[in-house]
Formats: structure tokens, sequence, C-alpha cells
């Protein structure tokens, strides 16, 4: 177990480097982020220019809690509503329509991809912010994740806050990426939960509304 008032410094930390404009290597159940206040303009572009990653290249946005959903999304099918109360916290990433009303230069489209992270240092992270933080993997564009805080730093140096992993290290596989066309799902991205576990919620969910 981790102690509370480790978590608690390390969040303060946190807290303080991403209101100041910074970016955080944030561990998550899945392998590690690159992570700013997903409305802090500036400091998104910063995390572009160190990923390397295309502007126009939406990043993943990590949500503190399923009050988000609505906040941040539109539109949303009662199966990817029942399948986020379901798995999350977890490693399945929703993309939705975003929300008009909300925008973030990381989400440049008319999708927004979200999901809450099954970590508890990211979950007391995004608790304490009460708004979304930027997830995308924290690695230059088209090299391999990090599942470690050394191979944060080993890529960022001190352009990154790194947070530790607190004896919880990412799994590695990615987060599943499901997209809605209408009422029915696509599987986007293979990733941590298969295509039969996901069948099998969706399954459960109609024979309970039914």
């Amino acid at each position: 177990m981790n102690a509370p008032t480790e978590i608690g410094d390390l969040v303060e930390r946190a807290v303080d480097a991403l209101r100041k404009g910074g970016i955080i290597g944030l561990p998550t159940d899945t392998q590690y982020a690159l992570s700013t206040l997903a409305s802090d303009g500036a400091a998104v572009m910063h995390c572009y220019a160190l990923k390397q990653r295309p502007d126009d290249d939406a990043m993943p946005i990590l949500l503190p809690s399923l009050h988000w959903l609505d906040r941040v999304a539109t539109d949303i099918p009662a199966g990817a509503r029942a399948l986020a109360a379901e798995v999350w916290p977890g490693a399945i990433t929703l993309i939705l329509p975003r929300n008009p009303n909300w925008r973030s230069l990381a989400v440049p489209g008319k999708t927004v991809a979200v999901r809450i992270p099954n970590h508890p240092l990211a979950l007391a992270l995004l608790a304490a912010l009460d708004e979304p933080l930027t997830g995308s993997s924290a690695n230059r564009h088209g090299e391999p994740p990090a599942l470690r805080a050394n191979d944060v730093h080993a890529s960022f140096a001190d352009a990154v806050t790194v947070l530790p992993e607190l004896g919880v290290l990412p799994q590695g596989s990615a987060s599943t990426i499901l997209a809605w066309s209408g009422a029915e799902p696509e599987i986007v991205r293979p990733g941590a939960l298969s295509s039969e576990q996901i069948e099998a919620l969706l399954q459960r969910h109609c024979a309970v509304g039914s």
C-alpha cells in the first residue's frame, strides 16, 4: 500500500507543475502519459512539440470522473455510456462526438477520445484538479511507449516532471479504443480488453435494458 501522505505530496507537486503550464509524466494502468491541463493551450502545444507529433493529431483526454463525460462529449450512445460506467477506471478509450461547448487544442476535430485511467496516482491527481488532462503516450512520435519513470526521463530529461510508479507498474498493453458509428461500436485499436470481453459487456447491458 502507498502511504496517503506520499500520494498527497506527489499530487501537490504535480498540481503545482500543471498550474504553471508544465508537462508531467503520469503513470497510468497501461503506460506512462504526457499530461498537461487540456485547457492550457500553450502547454498542449509544447507537448506536441516535445513528442514531435503533428498538431492536427488529436490527443486522448483523461477525465476526472464519469460526470465529465457529458461535458466533453455529446450524442453519447447508450452502449458507450454503459460501457464507461462498467469499465472505468480502466483500459478502454471511447471515441465520441466532441461537445462543441468544450474546446481544447489537444482535440482539434469533431470527436474526442476519452477514458479514466486505473492508477492510484493518476486518479488522485485528476480528482484534485477536477478537470481533464491530456493522456498522450510519453514517447516521441513513432517510438515505443514508456513503461517506467526512467524511460520518460531518458526521452525528455528535465522538460517533463516525471511522477513515480509507486509500485503499480503500467501493464504495457495499450487501452482498447472503441469508436461509435451510430449505435454500433467499432474496435479502432485492439488493446487490453479483448473484443470478446467488450461484446460480453455490451450484451449484458442489452439484457439488463430489455
